[in-house]
């Protein structure tokens, strides 16, 4: 099996990237990822300095997916994600939505970091928390520019999505030949919102991943998706509002594209069951997840327009 490895690391997703890995259609592959700010986490009593400088979210590699072309549809199923057995987080206190909750503004950031082992994070004093893995940056070379690593689109990237994880598929854009797949910036678990900016419990990974070439869809703008029993599509913008209409408008168009749905049953059947909500509001742009359970879409028509 292919290992992208992370020796090769880039602070952009661009087409303008050397392909470092080619994979075939329908091939599995391992991505050793890096940390997100870096090599300096070696164990439990390392702790993160903001003095630091290094690139923030480095991908591993550019991954070149063959008979890819522009106009597909990747799908990325991820099949697992090993995890380190360290990790940190931090409060970015000059940076953060909650200035506040904070007097002292003389620190750059606090920090904490933990223990990983046996499926939990090792908070402290007894306090255990299940781990969720989580690829936070995936994402295809747009066709157009270089985008910071750390940012975030119709082509994916920084997204903080949850969703991301193992068992489940996420599906991007193809705008580039070979797609040019970037990924980096595991998370060991992440509450929603993300709201101490930096994480997430940040951490070193090896994800092993399949990526199938599929047509793209003709409504498909953002990226999607899939769990085994509901779909779901990511809004991405600024306000917030904003990246919740678009999830729910891409999820309405794959509901009338693939499912046969008119756009009034569809709107009114996610009036009662639709899932949706922020997954992180500090990055560039937020990321909005909308979904729904398999088992609800059947398109069963009865509106009436009065």
């Amino acid at each position: 099996m292919q290992i992208q490895k992370r020796d090769v690391l880039y602070g952009e997703i661009s087409r303008h990237n050397p392909v470092t890995m080619e994979v075939e259609n329908g091939e599995i592959f391992k991505v050793e990822t890096e940390l997100n700010s870096g090599s300096w986490l070696k164990s439990i009593n390392d702790v993160y300095n903001p003095a630091i400088k290094n690139m923030v979210n480095p991908c591993s590699g550019c991954i070149y997916v063959k008979n890819a072309k522009p106009g597909d549809m990747l799908k990325i199923s991820i099949i697992d994600i090993e995890l380190s057995d360290v990790g940190y987080t931090c409060w970015r206190i000059k940076n953060n939505t909650y200035p506040h909750l904070t007097t002292d503004r003389a620190p750059n950031n606090v920090t904490k970091t933990v223990a990983i082992k046996e499926g939990f994070v090792h908070w402290g004093d007894g306090v255990k928390i299940p781990t969720s893995p989580m690829i936070g940056v995936i994402g295809t070379a747009p066709a157009l520019g270089a985008y910071p690593a750390a940012a975030l689109g119709p082509y994916g990237g920084n997204m903080d999505v949850q969703e991301v994880t193992v068992g489940n598929v996420i599906y991007l854009p193809v705008y580039m030949e070979g797609a040019l797949l970037h990924i980096g910036d595991v998370h060991a678990l992440q509450g929603d919102g993300e709201i101490c900016v930096a994480g997430g419990i940040e951490t070193r990974s090896v994800c092993t991943l399949k990526t199938e070439v599929l047509p793209a869809p003709k409504s498909m703008i953002y990226p999607r998706l899939e769990g085994d029993d509901w779909i779901g599509t990511i809004g991405i913008a600024k306000p917030m509002e904003e990246a919740f209409n678009i999830a729910v408008n891409e999820l309405i168009n794959w509901m009338m594209e693939e499912y046969g749905f008119t756009p009034h049953d569809a709107v009114l059947l996610l009036g009662q069951v639709l899932e949706a909500r922020c997954t992180q509001v500090v990055d560039p742009l937020f990321s909005y997840v909308a979904k729904v359970k398999k088992e609800y879409l059947k398109p069963v028509g009865g509106s009436v327009l009065v």
